[in-house]
């Protein structure tokens, strides 16, 4: 098994940035923090700088994307797309959705059945059992997942899509810390501290708040992209 030391791409774009923004808060905390005890404590895990220890630090960032995209991934989106049965790569390509023409469903289709040897479900079938044919559907778009890869613009739109749904699944982390921030520097009369750290919890609830239209949107263009990318290919 091939062990990855050099992230790529997507990782740093949509998995370690969003974790870098969920730390903010508690950076906020750490750097500014009057309680002699927690603040040696809170330095040395937290605090990326040469001088410190920054093992710790980078087991931290790490921790932290893999929560966001658990986060993200298995609980908003698996709750919003119902286990990808309501995903755009699984809506678009279904008669009964708007979104793409018939015409464009069945040329995809028609490339299916000669790339993989597999007949999608025609219109009769959706009729006949609808939530078997969503199924039948999410296994043909993982083989057109595999096949399509990298495309030229899939992994941009594949990147801005990880990165929203991870910083909203952060967004549970952050917002608890920001608020905790709001509580301790109000008690310690620290007003300029105190309005960073209300602006962070704003910013982590209208995260949350619009966590389903923000995610259907970057879903629904990645999906245009990666049916275009794959009939062009």
């Amino acid at each position: 098994m091939e062990i990855k030391i050099i992230p790529d791409k997507y990782e740093i774009q949509a998995r370690i940035f969003p974790a870098i923004i969920v730390l903010v808060p508690f950076l906020i905390f750490t750097m500014n923090c009057d309680i002699s005890m927690l603040s040696v404590f809170f330095d040395d895990l937290l605090k990326v700088k040469i001088i410190g220890n920054l093992t710790i630090a980078l087991i931290l960032l790490y921790f932290l994307s893999q929560t966001n995209r658990f986060f993200g991934k298995f609980l908003f989106e698996r709750i919003l797309f119902k286990d990808e049965l309501e995903m755009p790569t699984t809506r678009f390509v279904l008669f009964s959705d708007s979104t793409l023409s018939k015409t464009y469903k069945l040329q995809i289709r028609e490339r299916v059945k000669t790339d993989f040897n597999n007949n999608m479900p025609t219109e009769e079938d959706e009729t006949n059992d609808f939530i078997e044919t969503k199924k039948r559907i999410v296994e043909v778009v993982g083989l057109i997942r595999e096949k399509v890869k990298k495309g030229r613009l899939l992994l941009q739109h594949n990147i801005e899509y990880g990165f929203a749904r991870n910083l909203i699944g952060g967004s549970i982390i952050g917002l608890v810390v920001s608020i905790f921030d709001i509580i301790y520097f109000y008690l310690v009369h620290s007003s300029p501290i105190l309005y960073i750290s209300a602006f962070s919890t704003c910013f982590f609830s209208v995260l949350l708040l619009c966590n389903k239209p923000i995610i259907n949107h970057l879903g629904n263009q990645y999906a245009k992209r990666l049916f275009t990318e794959y009939l062009n290919k």
